[in-house]
């Protein structure tokens, strides 16, 4: 697997300062450490290099609302618990999402949110 498109894409935003995080996001990120220093290290890079939007309770209400959007479509399975939190923070912050899951657009119908694929699905 290539993410030289995802780097190609997300290089140029970072730079600029215009990417965010969450601890969502975060977990998800550190879980494919290889050890704990590659942990430490990979940590201290993120914490250096992006902005860190707080979760919030508002956060989880608001994934539990669109989770029942959802499941009157009965699609409530079918958007992963962690991209339903990770929507809902960029939703009350007023960003945009960049992803490569296409649990987002999904959530998107429900929301209206705008999100952005990094890359053409299923080219990385």
């Amino acid at each position: 697997m290539s993410v030289q498109p995802v780097r190609d894409v997300l290089a140029p935003l970072m730079r600029a300062g215009e990417v965010a995080t969450c601890g969502v996001v975060e977990f998800e990120m550190l879980y494919s450490a290889r050890g704990a220093r590659d942990l430490a290290a990979l940590r201290s890079e993120m914490a250096l290099a992006l902005d860190s939007v707080p979760m919030m309770q508002a956060d989880f209400d608001r994934a539990i609302e669109v989770m029942e959007s959802l499941a009157e479509r009965s699609q409530h399975r079918s958007a992963k618990l962690p991209d339903l939190l990770i929507a809902a923070a960029a939703e009350r912050e007023g960003l945009i999402v960049l992803h490569y899951d296409e649990d987002f657009d999904r959530i998107a119908a429900v929301t209206g949110q705008v999100m952005q694929w990094v890359a053409p699905r299923g080219s990385v």
